[in-house]
This record gives C-alpha cells, sequence and structure tokens, in this order.
C-alpha cells in the first residue's frame, strides 16, 4: 500500500512537480499551501509522511512542526529549506522533524528520504 505524503509547499509549480515526482516513486501526496490548511489535512486524513517548506506564507515551518508533534503526529517530517548548516538541521530536529533537506536539492534525494521515514510495512504472509 503507498506511503501518503502530505506536502506543505505555497509555490504552485514547486508543488506540481514534486507531486508528480513523488507519485513516480510510489507514493500518494496530497498538497496544502498553509500551515493551517495542513493542520486540517492532519487532522482529517491519514498521513505517513510530512514534507514542509521552512517559509510558509502563514508562518514559520518550525512551528507547523511543533504544532503537529504536539497534536500527536508520530510520522515523518522532513523539511525543505533554503537554510543550511549545522545549526540550521539542529534547531529543526529540535522541533520534531525526522530530517532536513536543503534547497535546491534533486527530486531523486527528496524521494530518498521519503522511503528512508517510510513506515515499514510487513512482510507478505503466504498460506499455503
Amino acid at each position: 500500500m503507498p506511503q501518503t505524503v502530505l506536502l506543505v509547499e505555497d509555490e504552485p509549480d514547486l508543488a506540481r512537480v514534486m507531486t508528480v515526482s513523488l507519485s513516480r516513486a510510489g507514493f500518494d501526496v496530497l498538497v496544502s499551501g498553509t500551515a493551517a490548511d495542513a493542520v486540517k489535512v492532519v487532522a482529517s486524513v491519514h498521513v505517513d509522511i510530512i514534507v514542509t517548506d521552512r517559509g510558509l506564507p502563514d508562518g514559520d515551518g518550525m512551528e507547523l512542526v511543533r504544532r503537529l508533534r504536539s497534536d500527536g503526529f508520530a510520522g515523518g517530517i522532513l523539511v525543505a529549506s533554503g537554510r543550511s548548516g549545522p545549526a540550521h538541521d539542529e534547531e529543526c530536529r529540535a522541533a520534531g522533524a525526522d530530517g532536513v533537506l536543503a534547497k535546491p536539492f534533486r527530486l531523486a534525494d527528496l524521494a530518498a528520504g521519503l522511503h528512508a521515514l517510510a513506515p515499514s510495512q510487513p512482510d507478505a504472509v503466504v498460506c499455503s
């Protein structure tokens, strides 16, 4: 069963490219353009992994990560950010992110990072 990814990205063209790439990599992709919409989606639909931009029109992606964790979201969270460096990565992890991907990034690296965060699927059981 495909993993469901919530992509929180306010740039429509980038969201579209990322959606196509992640769909081809085997993920079901939902898109939110704001932190507020992302919170609503997570409350109403099963989401396995979240990819959030750091800069959102209604706030900092780190506040979204903190909110989702405090609301009980236990899935993987990857922050895609134009900022980089050890201090930034530590800030993201302290907020509750599982990983950080510095922009610009290759779409293959995004998919690989999400596969690494995806909950493992139980092995198939064959009855004979």
